[in-house]
């Protein structure tokens, strides 16, 4: 038995959403510096931090919300 292409790619995008969200969270907890990361040494300033971190985690929260709670046709 193989697995509908529709599946496969709703799995995908389940997958990039969560890890899009934890590492959007990883960010958003060094940029509130509750995570002791220096993200110094690689070029970027605080405030980009928070924005990058803000971007990835409501972006993939939405993507998995989608996933989620979109209407798939019946499987026969």
């Amino acid at each position: 038995m193989e697995k509908s292409p529709a599946r496969t790619r709703t799995l995908a995008f389940l997958i990039s959403g969560l890890v899009d969200s934890i590492i959007g969270s990883i960010l958003l907890l060094s940029w509130l510096e509750i995570l002791p990361l220096d993200l110094t040494g690689l070029g970027l300033t605080r405030g980009w931090v928070g924005l990058i971190g803000a971007v990835l985690a409501v972006s993939g929260v939405v993507v998995v919300a989608y996933q989620l709670t979109k209407i798939r046709e019946p499987d026969e």
